[in-house]
């Protein structure tokens, strides 16, 4: 019964050595993945800020093109309206001057006709 005693001990001893090294390895793996948490939280963090950074420039970028637009409108409707203003000035100049004429012509043979 001693050596069977013995037996049993050897194993218990034997199992426990194995729960032993399967604890270690897990605790192992357990740092190591508290390492990458770390990592990954750092690299969350960067992340953060980088889009915050981005989100910042959008609306600077937006901004500038809502003012680039702008200023390209306001040439737009100046030189629309010089154009306006160019056609109607173009109009009435050739347009007087043709009715003028013709009323001298008229009052020429009118006071040429009853002399």
């Amino acid at each position: 019964m001693g050596t069977n005693n013995s037996d049993i001990i050897n194993n218990i001893h034997k199992q426990v050595d194995d729960v032993m090294e399967v604890m270690v390895v897990n605790v192992g793996k357990v740092k190591d993945r508290g390492g990458k948490l770390e990592a990954l939280d750092d690299r969350a963090e960067q992340l953060l800020e980088a889009g915050k950074v981005f989100q910042k420039t959008t609306k600077e970028v937006a901004q500038q093109e809502k003012f680039k637009n702008m200023k390209w409108k306001i040439i737009m409707g100046v030189g629309v309206g010089l154009l306006i203003l160019l056609l109607i000035i173009i109009v009435i100049v050739f347009a007087i001057p043709s009715s003028k004429p013709e009323a001298s012509a008229t009052r020429s043979t009118t006071v040429e006709g009853s002399q």
